[in-house]
């Protein structure tokens, strides 16, 4: 955020009437980026006048790669399968869910653990 800031100063004084020598209007423009916000500013001169506009976007988070991958199955795919498997969507349903449970709790307790210490 400070490197936008002191981009701005910089580009202000870049733009400042005292150097411009023309009456002709001049416009700079400058992006800058930090992290995952993005921000632009146009400066522009004409005569003794200097304005400047800064527009300050954010982006939005990546989608974790994991969770592009791993999507919940939809109500209609939980049906078919049911049909083909000759039992209700309620009990496939269940056992999608037991499944995601059970995937879950093994991916949260694979966390690295501090090491035991031995006793001397």
């Amino acid at each position: 955020m400070k490197a936008l800031i002191a981009s701005v100063a910089a580009l202000g004084l870049l733009a400042s009437p005292a150097l411009a020598t023309t009456k002709t209007a001049s416009t700079k423009t400058v992006s800058t980026k930090s992290g995952n916000t993005k921000a632009t500013t146009t400066v522009s001169t004409k005569g003794n006048t200097t304005t400047a506009k800064t527009t300050v976007t954010k982006t939005a988070m990546a989608t974790p790669h994991k969770r592009r991958h791993h999507k919940a199955s939809s109500k209609m795919a939980i049906a078919k399968e049911a049909k083909a498997e000759h039992e209700s969507a309620a009990t496939e349903m269940k056992e999608h869910r037991v499944a995601a449970a059970h995937h879950h709790a093994k991916s949260v307790s694979t966390a690295k653990k501090a090491p035991a210490k031995k006793p001397a």
